[in-house]
């Protein structure tokens, strides 16, 4: 399509390219081009007519691909923090798992104790057995509590 700047459709084409530039907020001038129907060239000397003219307000990139305005609002957002803090490692708190396997330690002792104590009273041997089994029982179960805790390790 070849325009003629002559032609009186020339500002009806400069106030759609004001549009798409100022109102549509759009940079690029290939966008531009595929939004107008435009060609590349003709578009940047469009943009520099308004430019001249004061219309717009902004400029080229070196490669003339993009021009950005100079009146662009900067959003009301909260800045977000770029600064980086790194990998953030939480202590997990194991006591309660640790309690529970030292529990389970302890009960096996006693009931190791108990059934040593047979020649007192033959029962010794039941209580002994059945306190073993129940402290076997919690020292697997603190095992499994604390394996399930996943402790930090060392990141190198």
């Amino acid at each position: 399509m070849v325009i003629d700047h002559n032609s009186p459709n020339q500002e009806d084409q400069k106030s759609r390219l004001y549009e798409t530039v100022a109102i549509g907020k759009v940079s690029s001038i290939e966008m531009i081009s595929n939004l107008t129907g435009l060609n590349e060239k003709y578009i940047q000397e469009a943009i520099e007519e308004l430019v001249s003219e004061g219309t717009l307000e902004g400029s080229f990139t070196a490669d003339g691909k993009r021009f950005f305005l100079s009146d662009v609002k900067t959003s009301s957002a909260p800045i977000a923090d770029t600064q980086d803090t790194g990998l953030e490692i939480r202590k997990t708190d194991t006591k309660n798992a640790k309690l529970v396997g030292i529990t389970g330690v302890i009960m096996l002792v006693v009931g190791q104790i108990l059934r040593s104590l047979i020649s007192i009273h033959p029962g010794m041997d039941n209580a002994g057995t059945s306190i073993f089994m129940l402290g076997l029982v919690i020292l697997i179960v603190g095992w499994y509590q604390y394996s399930r805790l996943e402790p930090p390790s060392n990141i190198r």
